[in-house]
């Protein structure tokens, strides 16, 4: 029995172990105001894995950092969309 609540504690810490930190930016339309940024930045910090976001206003820019095991890029963009706003992805320079 000992060895069936070990193995189950040894999955969990292989879980935690595959989850990824990542960072997205993400493109943020009709933000007008700091109230704006808040508004997206609380509706972003409410969803599950976001670990932290920055909001810009000035920039129309949000960056969030997040478990990729828990939320994806499409979902951080829906979780903005659903605070009025248009989001979509950086165009990256290469």
């Amino acid at each position: 029995m000992k060895s069936l609540g070990l193995f189950a504690i040894l999955l969990l810490f292989a879980g935690s172990a595959m989850a990824k930190e990542a960072t997205a930016q993400i493109k943020v339309s009709g933000m007008t105001c700091g109230a704006c940024a808040v508004s997206v930045k609380r509706g972003l910090e409410k969803t599950k894995g976001v670990k932290s976001a920055d909001v810009s206003a000035e920039k129309g820019l949000a960056t969030v950092i997040y478990d990729d095991s828990q939320v994806n890029e499409r979902q951080l963009r829906d979780a903005i969309e659903k605070t009025g706003f248009r989001a979509e992805p950086v165009k990256e320079n290469r």
